[in-house]
């Protein structure tokens, strides 16, 4: 009994330090005026329009709006989930 609730105690602060984890990312990405990256990055793919970084459960997009000189960046949790997406001219 006592083994199961240190297993659970260590589960829930590794759940909780990575979700802190993705908020200082978003919220260090949101702020930054150029392509950051995250702080672990697992993948680069450079696109034509654009770059994406892979990172532990989430990824950073930043791509180029066809035909504008604008550009946008997206946050995404597991490749579904939208975090975060903006778009600037």
């Amino acid at each position: 009994m006592k083994k199961n609730k240190i297993i659970g105690i260590v589960v829930l602060c590794l759940l909780l330090a990575w979700m802190l984890l993705i908020a200082i990312d978003c919220i260090r990405i949101k702020n930054s005026e150029s392509e950051t990256q995250p702080f672990i990055t697992i993948n680069i793919k450079d696109y034509e329009n654009g770059n994406k970084y892979t990172s532990l459960g989430y990824s950073v997009m930043y791509y180029k709006i066809n035909n504008t000189a604008g550009y946008g960046t997206e946050i995404k949790l597991f490749d579904t989930i939208t975090l975060y997406k903006i778009e600037a001219q």
